[in-house]
């Protein structure tokens, strides 16, 4: 009999805040409750550190520069074959219950249907501001990275209004007995900001959290020139402490969804298997960075568990994998061929919980410079160590010994070339920058029309109620303009 399978997969998620990852402060028993008794990724990358591309990399099993998803308004062609699709076609019902991220009228891409919706629009031109049932603008911000650090404090937010919208129809559907071998996700928008969190969690980590690597002084070096830095104690204090709760109640949804799995298999006589990953991390405050779209550790590692049946207990697999393994794992865990991809089955070790030493994963990160222009970022993790580069800064590489230097403060690729010189050669097999922007300037023509379209469609979005708003939220004193990224993609899009 095939398996059941349930994603449960959380946007920008840092793998560091886990009970069973090492922190000493954070909550989180249901997460170390699968560890305990499934398998624990210790090393899991993301296959790029913002939401769309990583997304669309998962599904497809392909890295950003071979599916051609590369920022958050890109998506994959409608006819192009997923994971999902190979699930369907062996007679899975694909099911997806909240958030995948997907951009534009077709907001399946091999799921057979939606049973509940995502939050952010269908269309390509952005998201609205949030209004207030009489239509005057929320005070409610804080989506995006500079906006992070401007609305943060203990209350309610359409983060978490939305995940308890998404559990309760993700509890409904575990409720009821289905025919078809299940293939669930449930997708969660949090621990995502604004960083904000129920007042009790917000209150009980705001005195505990660790601030020892929040700086505003760190050099990430050419590539992050013009990225936001915000170091002044009370917000990182606030943001932390938020971030904490938010973990911590995301935490809780993992184990309402996870117990209801567990009681649809034993009602029904079925075998499964639940796995958890997020999408991406988030700095919060390391480096005085917020948000991702860099190579730092908050932001590229991520949780991946892995429990049920056929699964060894209790084990951890030290070598690096990736969240391109998610599509090939499920396809094999589920008696299915997998497609061709840049991914790897992870069945055998599951099985077994043993690692694969000599293993090297990528991670890429397609961004816009300070300076004007563009540049493709690679990010090579490979036993102890970590490399990274960007194109058109090649003379600036980045290589961190991971277990001696946890927080990557010192670069030393200057003092180890010949590792650098390895890593380098791994991340140069794949598409040059050159290659890919022939399909980038392709995709950014058809941007400037779509983003034109209104695709927006009720029945396939979340309608936000209106929520009270933080009375004093803690603000930033900087006045951030806007990134990097914005600048140079509306300048791309307007052609100028």
């Amino acid at each position: 009999m095939a398996k059941d399978i349930l994603l449960y997969m959380s946007d920008q998620h840092s793998y560091r805040l886990q009970g069973y990852a090492g922190d000493p402060i954070v909550r989180t028993p249901n997460l170390d409750r699968l560890a305990r008794t499934g398998v624990a990724m210790a090393n899991a990358m993301t296959a790029c550190p913002l939401c769309v591309p990583a997304r669309a990399a998962m599904i497809s099993g392909q890295l950003p520069s071979n599916n051609g998803v590369l920022f958050n308004f890109g998506s994959l062609p409608s006819d192009q074959a997923t994971f999902l699709h190979c699930l369907n076609a062996a007679g899975y019902d694909t099911v997806l219950c909240g958030r995948m991220h997907f951009v534009g009228p077709d907001q399946r891409h091999g799921y057979s249907r939606r049973i509940a919706g995502d939050r952010t629009p269908v269309f390509h031109n952005g998201v609205p501001a949030p209004r207030r049932a009489d239509g005057t603008p929320s005070k409610v911000t804080g989506y995006d990275e500079n906006g992070s650090v401007r609305y943060i404090g203990g209350g309610d937010s359409p983060v978490l209004a939305y995940d308890r919208y998404v559990v309760e129809h993700a509890l409904e559907y575990l409720a009821q007995d289905h025919d078809r071998p299940q293939f669930i996700t449930v997708g969660t928008y949090g621990p995502h900001f604004p960083y904000v969190a129920p007042p009790e969690l917000y209150d009980y980590y705001y005195g505990k959290v660790d601030l020892s690597d929040v700086s505003d002084t760190f050099d990430g070096g050419a590539a992050l020139a013009g990225k936001m830095q915000e170091a002044d104690p009370e917000v990182a204090r606030a943001a932390r402490a938020a971030y904490y709760g938010l973990v911590e109640m995301q935490d809780r949804h993992i184990g309402a969804v996870y117990d209801a799995f567990q009681a649809y298999l034993q009602r029904t006589g079925r075998e499964g298997v639940f796995l958890y990953v997020s999408d991406h991390g988030d700095m919060n405050g390391t480096h005085g960075y917020y948000g991702k779209q860099v190579f730092y550790d908050p932001a590229v590692h991520i949780p991946f568990v892995v429990q049920g049946d056929g699964i060894a207990q209790g084990r951890t697999i030290e070598s690096p994998v990736s969240l391109l393994d998610v599509g090939p794992t499920v396809c094999e865990l589920a008696g299915v061929e997998p497609l061709p991809g840049d991914g790897k089955s992870l069945a055998p070790q599951l099985a077994e919980g043993t690692g694969d030493p000599e293993r090297m994963v990528l991670s890429e990160l397609y961004t816009y410079l300070a300076g004007g222009g563009t540049s493709l970022g690679r990010m090579v993790r490979w036993k102890d160590w970590k490399y990274f580069v960007y194109s058109g800064l090649e003379d600036d590489p980045h290589l961190y010994r991971c277990s001696l230097d946890p927080n990557e403060e010192h670069n030393v690729a200057a003092q180890y070339p010949d590792v650098a010189a390895r890593l380098k050669a791994f991340a140069d097999r794949y598409r040059s920058y050159d290659e890919v922007m022939v399909h980038e300037r392709w995709a950014m023509r058809q941007l400037k029309i779509l983003r034109n379209c209104n695709f927006d469609d009720p029945q396939e979005r979340w309608q936000c109620p209106e929520l009270p708003e933080l009375e004093h939220p803690v603000c930033t004193k900087k006045n951030f303009g806007p990134t990097p990224w914005v600048i140079q993609m509306k300048k791309m899009l307007e052609g100028s």
